[in-house]
């Protein structure tokens, strides 16, 4: 990788981590429009799918960085009753509304914008997912984070992260496995992704 590359990466890495709100959002805008997340768009077989269906028992699932709405529209409909996506980027939450509306789920899904590390819930859900979002979170602060949204889980509810890197996830792991429970941890053979579920100890 050339140099140039590799600086504009970290420079574009520092701003996703510790921009302010508008610099975040100004950034995620640019890609989404400019077409840079339109592989991820397409994810029916991903392997988080049984285990969201399996932990939401048709109920409340909570999406932290939901993006163009893969999760809210590839998720099986009769898995949840309802669902919230959040994420900083207004232009990938008007696809996933699109995407909702497109695949008759636009009453049962709803979007709010916002940095999903300011956002405060409204209510209670028995899945919180982060979906590759946790990468955006400074390390520092992704215990902080998951402590704040653990609070707003139902009695039996999770947290579900996931990773699309090992050598990461196993830091992560690490973290996570200090201060919460580890109900299942699955990992995918063909593209090494990692997926945690957990709750407060």
């Amino acid at each position: 990788m050339k140099l140039a590359t590799k600086i504009s990466n970290m420079v574009r890495g520092l701003k996703q981590s510790w921009g302010s709100s508008r610099i975040k959002q100004k950034l995620w805008n640019k890609e989404f429009a400019g077409g840079r997340w339109d592989f991820i768009e397409n994810t029916p077989d991903d392997f988080i799918y049984p285990l969201i269906k399996k932990y939401s028992r048709n109920g409340s699932i909570l999406d932290l960085g939901c993006g163009s709405g893969n999760t809210g529209c590839e998720l099986n409909v009769n898995s949840y009753r309802e669902y919230t996506g959040v994420d900083i980027s207004d232009v990938a939450l008007e696809k996933a509304k699109r995407r909702s509306e497109s695949c008759q789920r636009g009453k049962k899904n709803r979007y709010a914008l916002s940095d999903i590390s300011a956002y405060v819930p409204e209510t209670k859900h028995d899945v919180i997912l982060f979906r590759e979002s946790v990468y955006y979170i400074p390390r520092r602060r992704i215990k902080a984070t998951l402590e704040r949204y653990s609070g707003y889980l139902k009695e039996d509810g999770v947290l579900i992260v996931r990773w699309h890197d090992k050598t990461i996830a196993q830091d992560l792991l690490e973290l996570i496995g200090d201060s919460f429970k580890i109900i299942e941890q699955c990992s995918s053979e063909i593209s090494g992704a990692v997926v945690l579920v957990f709750c407060p100890r």
